[in-house]
């Protein structure tokens, strides 16, 4: 039995998409449930979910999240769960026909799989969304994220998005960091690491992410990711790239000005060079805005690591 887990909170615009995109991975008959926890929403996502699953033939319960955190609703849905298998797909995502049943069949074949994952591809519906999503693809805005930049094959990982794990792992290594607002996975997924377990990234395995629509959301998600992976304890190399880029600026600025405008000119050298290689089709004045989207997002993941790290005696 596969147990599929939604934690929504103010979802009415993506939900039912989300929910859609999980019954089309079921055929009839096969035993599997839905248990959506709602983090106390006050637009309609609560009721538009129930008067949307009472037209189904389904097996679903609701249940409310006191906490309003994404960490305490996976919780309490995992304790609830009665499938072998648990799928946490997020309410803004859709998973792509064959996602779940391509991850189950990964875990039946490998016991030293604890979960499986796909890749990303972002979707956002404004023009500068857009602009988002496609620095959101790219090496030059979120590094070596192989769910989100894409695999060729399938490729061990130390992390999975929307993954399929066993529910057993978590009787191993416990459940989600209910003190973390974010980056609750990443965390989870270190401590599965150490215990021996692997992830893996399959490129048989897509996904629909949709992406921050304004500037300003987009710049305070890379904020808080970037505080909360300091607070987290729970960072690879990769993720402290930003943080050194900061520091950096700040030091060469302080100590030889000139090299703060080099470490500049060539971030903007990179950026070019990253964009064109994954894609030649973009107008100078496109590159200009890709650039200047990687280069914030850098920079306020960075500013947020920084402030997580002050912060880290408190």
């Amino acid at each position: 039995m596969v147990s599929v887990i939604i934690v929504v909170r103010n979802a009415e615009k993506n939900i039912i998409a989300c929910i859609d995109s999980v019954l089309n991975q079921f055929k009839e008959g096969e035993q599997w449930e839905l248990i959506i926890v709602d983090g106390l929403s006050v637009d309609k996502t609560r009721k538009i979910v129930i008067d949307y699953l009472k037209q189904k033939n389904i097996l679903y319960r609701i249940e409310n999240n006191p906490q309003k955190t994404l960490a305490s609703g996976w919780n309490k849905a995992i304790r609830l769960a009665q499938g072998e298998y648990i799928v946490r797909p997020d309410a803004h995502a859709e998973l792509l026909e064959g996602y779940i049943k391509v991850g189950v069949e990964y875990l039946r074949k490998n016991d030293a799989i604890a979960a499986v994952g796909g890749t990303l591809i972002t979707k956002a519906n404004s023009v500068i969304g857009r602009m988002i999503a496609i620095v959101l693809s790219n090496p030059m805005g979120v590094g070596r994220s192989l769910f989100r930049i894409g695999v060729t094959k399938d490729t061990y990982t130390s992390t999975a998005v929307y993954a399929v794990y066993r529910k057993s792992i978590f009787n191993i290594v416990g459940g989600f960091n209910e003190k973390l607002n974010r980056n609750q996975d990443i965390e989870l997924h270190q401590r599965i690491v150490k215990a021996g377990y692997k992830f893996l990234t399959s490129a048989r395995m897509k996904a629909i992410y949709h992406s921050r629509t304004t500037f300003y959301k987009f710049l305070q998600q890379g904020f808080w990711n970037g505080y909360w992976i300091i607070k987290s304890n729970s960072f690879h190399i990769n993720h402290l790239i930003p943080l050194i880029f900061v520091l950096s600026l700040i030091m060469s600025y302080l100590i030889a000005p000139f090299l703060f405008y080099a470490i500049l000119l060539f971030h903007l050298v990179l950026g070019f060079i990253a964009f064109i290689w994954k894609s030649k089709v973009y107008s100078p004045l496109e590159l200009i805005i890709l650039e200047s989207l990687a280069i914030s997002l850098h920079l306020m993941y960075g500013v947020g690591s920084l402030y997580g790290l002050i912060r880290l005696p408190f």
